[in-house]
């Protein structure tokens, strides 16, 4: 009896060892598959989040390269000032239009107030995230200094002055270029004023306008610096997500 009693309790040890075994194997290939679908989901948000910064940092060079062809002119316009004598009233019309503002609106995702930014693994990474947008808002800021400065003084005064009409002329003539897809457009505008108007010389003598060119060209190279600074943030976030991204 003592032998049956030992070889059944031995027997019944054995049994429970393998069911905490396969209890064990379970769990383990249950935490493997579960660590796989995290493993996929966040190669998923990596994949997501690097067609976004690479499509926010075309963006960004559109922007700067748009900028860049303000400050080009307006530095010209205010050569003109220093020399008045070789320039047509048409060109000058034609420059003030080129002054207008542009504004960078790039894709922002919901992971850092839905989350789902605790999925990656990267603490760097998940740093840049919540840092981005701050990073963005610091720009915009400046860009509605650019904007405030448009609507409140060149769109004002160059009205005020009478030159309007003639600067929306010029600007739908020359408005293919600046067009997201080159295409021809009609003119809205049948032509040129025919009342009263400022001429060449009254507008290169014209002290405010002056400044309000001066300062339109100060902010945007204001706006290109802060870009410039975003455009680091952007490229050192796509150089960690390609780190993180399984090739």
């Amino acid at each position: 009896m003592e032998n049956k009693t030992g070889k059944y309790f031995k027997y019944a040890i054995g049994e429970i060892v393998l069911v905490v075994i396969g209890i064990l194997i379970a769990l383990s290939i249950n935490n493997w598959n579960e660590k796989r679908k995290e493993s996929l989901k966040e190669q998923a948000m990596l994949k997501r989040l690097e067609k976004e910064f690479i499509s926010n940092r075309d963006q960004l060079i559109d922007k700067v390269q748009f900028r860049n062809g303000v400050i080009k002119n307006g530095s010209q316009l205010l050569n003109y000032y220093d020399q008045p004598e070789s320039i047509t009233r048409d060109s000058i019309i034609y420059l003030i239009g080129t002054i207008i503002p542009s504004t960078y609106d790039p894709i922002q995702n919901d992971l850092v107030s839905s989350g789902n930014i605790e999925i990656l693994k990267n603490e760097e990474l998940k740093q840049l995230l919540v840092n981005w947008s701050t990073d963005v808002i610091q720009l915009q800021e400046v860009e509605q200094m650019a904007l405030r400065h448009y609507e409140q003084s060149i769109s004002g005064y160059t009205n005020e002055i009478g030159i309007q009409r003639d600067i929306a002329h010029a600007f739908w003539n020359s408005v293919p270029e600046i067009l997201l897809e080159f295409r021809q457009v009609t003119n809205p505008i049948p032509g040129k004023t025919k009342l009263k108007n400022k001429t060449k010389n009254e507008l290169l003598s014209d002290s405010k306008l002056e400044g309000i060119v001066a300062w339109s060209l100060n902010l945007n190279m204001f706006n290109n610096q802060e870009s410039a600074t975003l455009m680091k943030r952007i490229n050192h976030i796509l150089q960690v997500l390609d780190s993180q991204i399984k090739k």
